[in-house]
């Protein structure tokens, strides 16, 4: 008959687990360091992208630059653009992505203050609300 040690089953007694060297599993590297894309990145639910904006506000500039450069233009090729620009201003389609009224909303801009603005500054439209 051969005897047995029992195991032992007191903690205290236990060896140690044998120690891993090198990385953790990736299941504990995960947990330990995790980082959420939006603790970089704003919400994006409520507007578009920053270079959406971007190209808004270059699209709005661009117009603006137009409508003060060609204002009393006699080249044919400047009366198209001021004609391009007016119209684009004027117009309140919101069914295009950079029409102006969307290009407005987009950048936090009321479209009928952009207007009243572009029609004080613009030399043409002071000229005609001028009482003779």
């Amino acid at each position: 008959m051969a005897c047995s040690a029992p195991e032992p089953t007191d903690p205290a007694t236990l060896p140690p687990p044998p120690r891993r060297r090198g990385r953790p599993p990736i299941h504990l590297s995960l947990s330990l360091n995790l980082v959420m894309p939006s603790q970089f990145f704003p919400e994006g639910g409520d507007g578009p992208a920053p270079g959406e904006r971007r190209l808004m506000r270059a699209v709005l500039k661009d117009a603006l630059a137009v409508l003060f450069k060609y204002e009393a233009t006699q080249d044919r090729r400047g009366q198209r653009l001021l004609a391009e620009a007016q119209h684009w201003l004027e117009s309140d389609d919101a069914d295009w992505p950079f029409s102006f009224v969307n290009v407005c909303d987009a950048l936090g801009l009321e479209p009928s203050c952009v207007r009243g603005r572009v029609a004080r500054c613009r030399p043409a439209q002071r000229a005609q609300r001028r009482p003779r």
